[in-house]
């Protein structure tokens, strides 16, 4: 099987061999046990049957003599007895005196347990039996041996420990073959998001990591760097966007201002006063500089730490006081403003709170109809916990299929672009609602619209 280039270095590859390795050094271990177990406890069973064998055949010898332990022996190798008992007799001499074997194990000390092979005769066929026997020495120089084929219980140790040897070759196979398929799983993932970070650094913003749908911890990194790209290609469209609208929007005032310094020098010139030139200079100078601060104030709400110095407030109290600073201009405009707040508690940057629900009045009082216009301004807390301020006016309103663009930077309406402003006032009063946790919303007021700063709870 080939496998890609650097599978074997992957993590999950390496964490199936420690866990293969652990899991078969527990294995090995555990069948150890058994083994070891289950050995001793067939050869303390054989020893305690051949040690009581040999004590009654040293206790037929003390009661009877030789003749009856013969006897004995004779009955227990004849033809009805069990064959894989193994007994031998032999006197001082060395010689035989009874048994179902030939002549004494060579090499082999009496008292002592020993192991030997035998051969055993089957008509034609002979087979080699092992032995295991404990030998015991008599009165008057007689020596006795009592043995038991074993051969059966070694058969049973060797197929145990080759089972167990297989055993653990597969857990083996099994966890490298395992730990492979999951190497080769996640090397795909890793390696198109690699991909897509790489067609991404190259320029193409619109390139996303993949998702495979199964909502594990991949699906979810993927989500997040998404999310975050889906945030850089906003603020990037947003660079663009606001550098062709400066071209546009600053340019106007200073190629104003340019023209009229042109005029004032030619008016002074030819001695006339250059003062209501000057007026409109400065004016137009000021436009430029509001754009630039709300483009530093939106800046500053969109790269701001959420949670940096933030204190409690009371949307009521801010929605009172911005109402009260724009009073006059609705005085002088004959619009009425009418307030309807309660206690709203939020958390948050009171000076960017209070500067957002001043831009909504300010475009409130600006497209309000004059004689008869009306502003409400309004305070709230939500079904959820949250807070909201909303200001209300019965101007011309904001088409639908238009609010969802609206609060971009620069955008105006065909209706207003003659009028005042820079198109910037929603989209510092979005900002700042993202900032908190909130969002803006624009709904319809038949007729005007209604501006909504929704945040969450405390």
């Amino acid at each position: 099987m080939s496998l890609p280039r650097g599978l074997w270095r992957t993590t999950p590859v390496r964490f199936a061999a420690v866990l293969t390795a652990l899991f078969c050094l527990v294995l090995g271990g555990g069948l150890g046990a058994v083994y070891l177990g289950t050995v001793a406890v067939v050869d303390r069973q054989t020893e305690a049957t051949l040690d009581a064998e040999i004590r009654a055949l040293s206790e037929r010898f003390e009661e009877g003599g030789l003749r009856r332990l013969v006897g004995a022996i004779e009955a227990r190798t004849g033809p009805d007895a069990r064959g894989d008992n193994v007994y031998l007799l032999v006197g001082p001499d060395g010689r035989r005196r009874a048994g179902n074997l030939s002549a004494w194990p060579a090499g082999h000390d009496d008292g002592a347990e020993i192991s030997f092979p035998v051969t055993k005769r089957d008509g034609a066929e002979s087979t080699e039996r092992r032995v295991r026997a404990l030998t015991f020495e008599l009165p008057r120089g007689y020596r006795l041996l009592v043995g038991r084929d074993s051969e059966d219980q070694f058969m049973v140790r060797q197929r145990f420990v080759r089972a167990a040897v297989w055993v653990i070759l597969f857990a083996i196979a099994v966890g490298l073959v395992s730990g492979v398929l999951l190497g080769r799983r996640v090397l795909r993932r890793v390696e198109a998001a690699a991909e897509a970070g790489e067609r991404i650094a190259a320029g193409n913003l619109e390139r996303r990591v993949p998702l495979a749908g199964s909502g594990d911890e991949f699906d979810r990194l993927a989500g997040s760097v998404n999310a975050m790209l889906d945030r850089i290609e906003g603020l990037m469209s947003g660079m663009r966007l606001a550098t062709d609208a400066i071209s546009h929007d600053v340019r106007k005032p200073l190629t104003r201002v340019r023209a009229e310094l042109e005029l004032a020098l030619l008016r002074r010139a030819e001695g006339e006063d250059a003062q209501v030139v000057m007026t409109h200079a400065l004016e137009q100078i000021d436009a430029a500089m509001k754009i630039l601060a709300n483009l530093l104030d939106i800046a500053r709400a969109e790269t701001r730490v959420p949670g940096d110095s933030w204190k409690p407030i009371d949307l009521a109290t801010i929605a009172e006081d911005a109402a009260e600073l724009y009073h006059p201009v609705a005085e002088a405009r004959g619009i009425e403003v009418v307030l309807d707040t309660g206690p709203a508690p939020a958390r948050g940057e009171p000076q960017l709170v209070a500067q957002a629900v001043a831009n909504l009045i300010d475009n409130a009082l600006k497209y309000a109809p004059a004689a008869d216009g009306r502003v409400t301004v309004r305070a709230h807390p939500t079904d959820d916990g949250g807070a909201c301020v909303e200001v209300a006016d019965n101007g011309p309103g904001i088409p639908a299929e238009a609010r969802a663009t609206v609060a971009d930077r620069f955008v105006r309406l065909d209706d207003a672009r003659g009028g005042e402003g820079s198109g910037l006032g929603l989209s510092l009063v979005r900002a700042v609602a993202h900032l908190h946790g909130g969002r803006l919303e624009l709904l319809d007021n038949a007729p005007g619209l209604r501006a909504r700063i929704m945040l969450p709870p405390v």
